[in-house]
């Protein structure tokens, strides 16, 4: 083997590993305040101010040209760039757009560079493109995770903010003490919410905001109840109250059906992992018989195809077990 290719291959999976262990660990932290503080400093840069949420352009600011990388590049060309930048903002990963495009290119570039050395075969390199699809699901799934998060700490957030306003303080004030108090991440959102209208943005533009950076099906609720009452009037203090108590008894509702539907989300994971299961029991116990699986071209043709199909399978039962309210 070429001892050129070996260089590429080990700065490869040096590169892929470094971007892959700075996307998992950047949200980790001792301490969840000051981790919060430091996630505020580091969004004060990219957060800009919008009217309304539908409006044509994003939140989040445009990229500095003078720090533009290769991945940035590549990036501009997308149509929908701001959604990964969203996604990026919502799973708390201080990475930019550029950078996660690059370690997604590094890890399909590494995954197909390591499984030709292995196996000697292009063909079977292939498969090792899959690799870069693993930052995609990381992120997702730590996106989902803190939307989660939001989502448990809102009722307690709302209370806090109808203790300050009762106490005389105005909404702007009550959204800096909720920052203040809590965690990560309702604490670093309404702490966001009180950093935008003290520099001199409206309490409706930065509601909008708060609601195109979360996604959660119970912020609407929370700033249409809010602006509703600045229009019209009324006790801000027990309408808060009283969505906080809707709020908190939907989350039991919805952690019931989730408790019901859980059969339905194993039995999909079940399935999915099923085939690659028996095929290692056949490649450990009867090798011969999965030899022309492994061996020939249309063996990986057949594995490829088996793979996709689980992983669509997988997304559909699980679509099916997901009940939203």
């Amino acid at each position: 083997m070429e001892p050129i290719f070996l260089v590429l291959v080990f700065l490869t999976v040096v590169l892929a590993a470094e971007g892959l262990f700075n996307l998992v660990s950047s949200s980790r932290g001792s301490d969840q305040q000051s981790r919060a503080r430091r996630r505020l400093k580091m969004l004060a840069g990219r957060l800009q101010a919008v009217e309304v949420a539908a409006q044509e352009g994003s939140i989040l600011r445009g990229m500095d040209d003078a720090r533009r990388t290769f991945g940035d590049f590549f990036l501009s060309l997308l149509p929908n760039r701001k959604s990964l930048e969203l996604l990026l903002y919502r799973a708390g990963v201080p990475m930019t757009p550029g950078r996660f495009l690059s370690t997604s290119a590094l890890l399909t570039v590494g995954g197909w560079l390591v499984l030709s050395a292995l196996r000697n075969d292009p063909g079977v390199g292939l498969l090792g493109l899959s690799a870069g699809l693993v930052p995609w699901f990381v992120v997702r799934g730590m996106a989902s995770k803190r939307m989660r998060q939001f989502e448990a700490q809102l009722p307690e957030g709302l209370e806090l903010l109808t203790r300050a306003l009762r106490a005389g303080h105005s909404l702007g004030t009550g959204f800096h003490l909720v920052g203040e108090e809590m965690a990560d991440p309702l604490g670093v959102e309404f702490a966001q919410v009180a950093e935008e209208i003290k520099f001199g943005l409206d309490i409706r533009g930065a509601l909008m905001n708060l609601a195109h950076r979360i996604d959660s099906p119970d912020v609407p609720y929370f700033v249409t109840a809010v602006l509703i009452q600045r229009e019209t009037g009324g006790n801000l203090a027990e309408l808060l109250d009283n969505l906080g108590n809707l709020v908190r008894e939907r989350a039991k509702f919805h952690g019931k059906l989730r408790a019901i539907t859980s059969q339905g989300r194993m039995t999909a994971a079940i399935l999915a992992i099923w085939p690659a299961v028996t095929v290692a029991l056949l490649v450990w116990t009867h090798p011969k018989y999965i030899q022309p699986l492994l061996e020939t071209s249309t063996g990986h043709m057949a594995l490829l195809i088996a793979a996709v199909l689980c992983v669509v399978g997988y997304l559909i039962a699980r679509r099916l077990a997901d009940v939203r309210v």
